[in-house]
């Protein structure tokens, strides 16, 4: 059965008329609405331009070698596992880790003529210590630690808050595959604090790079001249084998001597193959006991790479906008429409008075 509308039905016309209702109520209260979006969109303009800039060290870098890394012992020493990973990826892990982080804020630096621990300057600009003068206990905080090892409890305990933070969005860092390049981003609202930060990190990731190279180096060493020293102590037993076989000349003793040397030149043979194979490997890790220091490759320094950063004007413009629309409009309209929800109760009730009216005098 076909629908029939009643007078009860949304039509479209109603639609359009509520709508032009509603806009023309606005422009009635024009001094609301339009008065308060300009304000809103105006106010999230002028906070964007006045609000001071954030200042960004850009770090690009890469290890030269990209091969897989052998520097295992680095792993457990950073508490991140990069096994299988290639130089650049234990470069990314090395650079992000809590021990860079600490052994750049213990560097001293020198900003604006003062010089002091880095971490000291980092931790007044990012405003950890609001509060601390009222504070008998706090007062006269400071870092002066010049080693990790040298940390006091509350030193730990501020590092830990500040490297949390850090970790958790005024640092980023990545390994960026199809460039081969690691690139990194610091952020504090200082320009001279970020630019020596960037450069404490760049400089102790490097550091801590070359040194565990070199020991690692200085290990494989010492391990592969111990097994060239037993190989080579097997081919000497072996070698005498031999030669005292060859001076038995006794009749019944010749055939057990001749397969006994053709075993021993069997070894011998194999023993040789394992001694030029560990004497490559030595010679490989002997030239890894030179430090190098072209191993890690700077495109991007801190020194000339730091920028301020600005809000977005057009961002915080719209931002603003939808400010207004929620605080301005929405109630204007939400005004609306409690009048004519009023405005129509009040109609319906004289509607409902009329013909009650009739029907009382229908009934008399």
């Amino acid at each position: 059965m076909q629908h029939e509308f009643v007078e009860e039905d949304i039509r479209l016309v109603d639609v359009l008329e509520s709508i032009t209702s509603y806009l023309k109520f606005l422009l009635k209260k024009w001094y609301i609405s339009i008065v308060g979006i300009v304000a809103f969109t105006l106010g999230g303009y002028l906070f964007a331009k006045l609000s001071p800039p954030k200042y960004i060290s850009y770090i690009s870098f890469n290890a030269l070698d990209t091969r897989s890394s052998s520097m295992s012992g680095i792993l457990s020493m950073i508490g991140v596992s990069f096994a299988g990973g290639s130089s650049n990826d234990v470069l990314t892990g090395i650079f992000t880790s809590r021990n860079i982080f600490l052994h750049a804020m213990l560097t001293d630096v020198e900003i604006k003529g003062k010089k002091d621990k880095l971490a000291n300057f980092y931790f007044h600009a990012l405003k950890y210590d609001d509060g601390f003068e009222k504070d008998s206990a706090l007062k006269n905080f400071k870092f002066r630690a010049n080693t990790i090892d040298e940390l006091s409890m509350q030193e730990i305990d501020f590092f830990g808050i500040m490297y949390s933070d850090f970790a958790d969005g005024l640092m980023t860092a990545e390994y960026d595959i199809p460039t081969g390049m690691i690139k990194a981003e610091i952020e504090t609202p200082d320009y001279e604090v970020s630019k020596q930060l960037g450069i404490a990190l760049l400089n102790n990731t490097i550091e801590f790079y070359q040194t565990r190279q070199l020991d690692n180096a200085k290990s494989s060493y010492k391990i592969y001249s111990h097994k060239l020293d037993s190989i080579s102590n097997q081919i000497q037993i072996r070698q005498q084998l031999i030669a005292q076989s060859q001076d038995q000349n006794i009749f019944n003793t010749k055939r057990i001597t001749t397969i006994d040397q053709q075993k021993l030149n069997q070894e011998l043979f194999t023993l040789n193959a394992m001694y030029n194979d560990a004497l490559g490997q030595k010679e490989n890790a002997k030239s890894g006991l030179i430090p190098q220091d072209n191993i890690v490759r700077i495109i991007d320094d801190p020194h000339f790479s730091t920028a301020p950063e600005y809000r977005g004007a057009i961002l915080f413009s719209l931002i603003g906008f939808a400010i207004s629309i929620v605080v301005v409009i929405i109630p204007l309209i939400m005004r609306k429409a409690i009048l004519d929800g009023r405005e129509e109760d009040k109609l319906n009730a004289q509607k409902l008075a009329a013909q009650n009216e009739e029907t009382a005098s229908t009934i008399n």
